[in-house]
């Protein structure tokens, strides 16, 4: 070999060595879950006289005209939008926090007029006569310690932090990575697992994550735990992170180079990561016109959201592209 062709090869190897360390560089679509499972009721989920019977509101509740069930990630959101119409419209109206199984179960049983969700609907949530609504969508941040000097992370890389392939936090590709000494702890939280979207566009199960995975069943435990563990990464909707309780005490990350907070970035789908926020409303002999009024005050006026919430309103979706069978988002832009 001659002394110019070993030059040539040691360039070329020298060109090459960022690559086989800076970490994943391309999303591998094969891990991931489905991001929307569009389709039409099934009636063959529920029985005939279920199909015909009405709403109806629980002694519980007492004299109510609507029940609403909305989802943590909706509910701070959506809450004074709701609060406000009742009271214009001289209407009492419940709204009760949970999860989306809590939302899906009172829907199940015919017991409230409507529902929040932070994820797309599955098959089982296509019951008869429930139409879904989407307001927008929410970017995910992904969360670490605030001692942590990384400022940027690829989203494939954050597929492969949990599911094992990448383990120390200097095999990132942000140089600023290299100073931090320890394995990476991922910490997950693995809400709705049967529907699409959410967590499932990082790894489609959880038999998937890395069995140094930490699983948090709540959000304040995600937080808690990433806020007091300095090698800790993990995920929450932006909100969460402006919370009284939370603000300062975890550091948010740029996801490919964009930050969660451009608004348009979001909006344009070059943010990978985000919640889909949709309601449900009833058709038939379950309608409620003031529930649909509520949805249709919900979709006209995003100015009423505010900027706390981040979200992306429909608005917005649909001037970029994104796909929708009627009010329902059903597909990223093309």
């Amino acid at each position: 070999m001659t002394v110019r062709h070993w030059m040539v090869l040691c360039v070329c190897v020298v060109c090459l060595a960022p690559l086989a360390q800076g970490g994943a560089s391309e999303i591998d679509h094969a891990l991931q879950g489905p991001a929307f499972i569009p389709g039409k009721p099934n009636p063959a989920l529920v029985t005939p006289d279920w199909i015909a019977k009405g709403i109806t509101h629980p002694a519980s509740a007492g004299p109510v005209d609507l029940i609403v069930e909305m989802d943590q990630n909706l509910y701070d959101a959506l809450t004074p939008i709701i609060e406000r119409y009742g009271k214009e419209n001289k209407l009492a109206i419940r709204i009760n926090k949970g999860t989306c199984g809590t939302s899906s179960g009172p829907l199940s049983k015919k017991e409230a007029d409507m529902a929040g969700f932070c994820c797309p609907p599955a098959p089982f949530d296509r019951l008869p006569g429930i139409v879904f609504h989407t307001i927008g969508i929410v970017p995910t941040v992904f969360i670490v310690h605030p001692s942590n000097p990384l400022t940027d992370i690829r989203f494939a890389e954050v597929q492969q932090l949990f599911n094992g392939t990448l383990h120390d936090w200097n095999e990132l590709a942000d140089p600023k990575a290299k100073s931090v000494n320890g394995a990476i702890q991922p910490v997950a939280r693995l809400h709705c697992e049967t529907r699409p979207g959410h967590w499932r566009d990082i790894l489609d199960n959880k038999n998937m994550f890395q069995q140094q995975t930490h699983f948090t069943s709540s959000i304040p435990d995600m937080v808690d735990y990433v806020a007091t563990s300095p090698l800790a990464i993990g995920w929450v909707s932006r909100w969460v992170v402006e919370l009284p309780a939370n603000k300062g005490r975890v550091k948010v990350l740029h996801l490919d180079g964009v930050d969660a907070d451009d608004a348009k970035a979001v909006a344009a789908g070059r943010y990978p990561y985000y919640k889909v926020m949709n309601v449900s409303t009833w058709t038939g002999v379950a309608a409620n016109p003031r529930a649909d009024q509520l949805v249709e005050t919900l979709l006209n006026h995003p100015d009423q959201l505010g900027n706390a919430a981040f979200i992306a309103h429909a608005k917005d979706l649909r001037q970029n592209g994104w796909r929708f069978d009627g009010n329902e988002l059903i597909g990223k832009p093309q």
